[in-house]
């Protein structure tokens, strides 16, 4: 909403008053001027209203078709007091008596007529014998509904004024455009000390829930606030600018769409202000779904405010709301029924937040997908694969289906076998077994009370050794890492017991034979020095290293090939590198 809509709005009706300073009633007169006919209602109200026109008052005759007996009310100068107080009501409030409306029979059907049954219910005409006239009730509100309506008594002012203000030029006086263009500066100044005095409070309340607010958004949501109170203080002034009926029709109408708009600005604004309050205490929480789901509220909410919005705009501009959902629920049955997908995609939406199977940025199998989660939306969810690619998936099967969440094992889990040729001796399988276990207690990230090495079989070209244990760690990458030091400490150990890994095989018959000669047996280590190794590769041992041989830097994602980064040092032994390097090949 931008800041001068109620000025522009003011200024743009002001040249109204130019060409329309008519009366309550329409310009064909059914009743002549100086005349009185009460034998039917639209008779009536264009006797009353026709005989206080500012071209031919005859306030005498405007009086006659009034209940006066019943509230007892015989002074011919009071009654013509309350008759023209009534017409500027009528004519400060912009009620614009369309004649067509108003039965001209003199029995119409019911016992009363509401010339505006909405915006003044407690107006009506009634008949008495054979003459129709305006309500005792009617009379009695008079008073009230004038000072409500001019809670400023204008005219006492003018009276004491000098008579220039009340000259008119292209039919306005000079006080009224006096009034409007003091009006238009008023609500320039109360809406920028009203946006300030918001931003202030607001800013400050605000920063009780959250440390840092967005500062902008605040003043966005602000300004509204500043507007719906300009709009309300320029509907209760502009009766008191006493213009003509039709231009405070024109007025007051584009005031109360301008405020019901408003209004619902000032809700859309500050559903944007929860919504970073929220974000922002959802960003300090571990789980990463709620980031997702204060998005997915505020759209919500948003699109159920401008539904709701437009429905309040509607009803301020006399629109028969119900009369339009009821014409349109044949069209709504058969979007209901075309978009069933979409609702069971949003309940399914509901259900994932509510069950929460998994969160942003878990690895997760499901539907056949794999990959990593970036976002739960409204319709679907996308799930970024190992390849790259961004897979939507309908929130509806998603919650109706299996979902395998690599990302919520509370360990990663490695299995494998490793084959050792035939010639291992029983006591070297041994060893490697117990070296094995030493190497996996003394990694850190390797699950403690979880980890098994046996010689599981016999198989086709190998002795086989099962490993089966567990990485205690958060990534993929750490579990890589940790994974491919483990492997490099069990090559190490195999290359000290003197055991081979096998491979597979055959054995080929020849028909000849050749030259016997003799094979040396294959070197064995004593059974001393078998466990001398396996100690060494335990925790603290002189050969363990469990942060893998360090040859260079690695290059890990992240590394910087700087000279500098590469003159750093690394945590293998020693300050030559040279040396760090031939150590780690002994």
């Amino acid at each position: 909403m931008r800041a001068a809509l109620v000025p522009s709005l003011l200024l743009t009706l002001l040249t109204i008053p130019a060409f329309a300073q008519t009366a309550s009633a329409q310009d064909d007169r059914l009743v002549p001027p100086g005349q009185a006919d009460c034998s039917t209602p639209r008779r009536a109200l264009s006797t009353f209203l026709g005989n206080l026109q500012p071209d031919e008052t005859h306030p005498q005759q405007a009086a006659r078709c009034f209940d006066w007996g019943a509230v007892g009310v015989g002074e011919q100068a009071r009654q013509q007091d309350i008759a023209r107080r009534l017409k500027a009501v009528l004519d400060a409030r912009g009620l614009y008596v369309a004649m067509e409306d108003i039965p001209d029979v003199e029995e119409p059907e019911g016992d009363r007529v509401q010339p505006f049954a909405n915006q003044l219910p407690a107006f009506y005409l009634v008949r008495r014998g054979s003459q129709w006239v305006i309500s005792a009730e009617s009379i009695r509100h008079v008073q009230s509904w004038h000072e409500e309506t001019f809670a400023v008594d204008i005219d006492s002012y003018l009276e004491d004024g000098p008579a220039w203000l009340r000259a008119r030029v292209f039919g306005v006086a000079y006080w009224q455009l006096l009034a409007l263009a003091l009006l238009i500066a008023v609500l320039f100044a109360v809406r920028g000390l009203i946006t300030l005095i918001a931003v202030n409070q607001g800013t400050r309340l605000l920063t009780r829930l959250v440390k840092r607010l967005d500062g902008d958004l605040l003043v966005r949501a602000a300004k509204p606030i500043g507007t719906v109170i300009v709009v309300l203080l320029a509907m209760w002034a502009v009766p008191l600018l006493r213009f003509s009926v039709d231009v405070n029709r024109v007025i007051l109408f584009g005031l109360q769409v301008a405020a019901a708009v408003t209004s619902v600005v000032v809700v859309y604004r500050f559903i944007d202000v929860a919504s970073d309050i929220f974000s922002k205490r959802a960003e300090a929480t571990d789980t990463k779904l709620d980031d997702q789901l204060v998005p997915l509220i505020r759209k919500s909410l948003k699109v159920v405010t401008v539904v709701i919005g437009i429905i309040f705009v509607l009803q301020n501009m006399e629109v028969d709301v119900a009369s339009l959902i009821a014409g349109a629920s044949l069209g709504g049955l058969a979007f209901t029924l075309a978009a069933r997908d979409t609702v069971a995609n949003l309940f399914g939406s509901l259900s994932i937040f509510a069950d929460q199977p998994f969160q942003i940025g878990d690895w997760v199998v499901m539907q056949g997908v794999e990959g990593v989660v970036e976002e739960v939306g409204m319709r679907s969810t996308r799930v970024r694969t190992f390849y790259s690619s961004l897979v939507s998936i309908p929130n509806s099967k998603v919650a109706d289906g299996v979902i395998d969440n690599y990302g919520l094992r509370t360990a990663r889990r490695c299995f494998l076998k490793l084959g050792l040729q035939y010639d291992t001796s029983p006591e070297q399988i041994e060893a490697f077994c117990d070296g094995v276990r030493a190497i996996l207690a003394n990694n850190p990230a390797v699950k403690k009370d979880a980890y098994h090495v046996y010689f599981s079989g016999f198989a086709d070209s190998a002795l086989e050794v099962m490993l089966y244990f567990f990485f205690e760690v958060d990534t993929w990458v750490e579990e890589l890492r940790n994974r491919h030091l483990v492997f490099l400490e069990i090559l190490r150990l195999a290359s000290e017991l003197g055991c081979e890994f096998a491979f597979p095989t055959r054995t080929v018959h020849m028909t000849t034979q050749a030259e016997a000669r003799p094979i040396a047996d294959p070197a064995r280590p004593e059974l001393d020095a078998l466990g001398a190794t396996v100690l060494a590769f335990g925790p603290g041992g002189a050969l363990a290293r469990p942060e893998g041989p360090q040859v260079s830097h690695g290059f890990y994602p992240g590394f910087e090939g700087s000279p500098s980064a590469a003159g750093a040092k690394t945590d293998a032994p020693g300050d030559d590198p040279d040396a760090d390097v031939a150590d780690s090949r002994e």
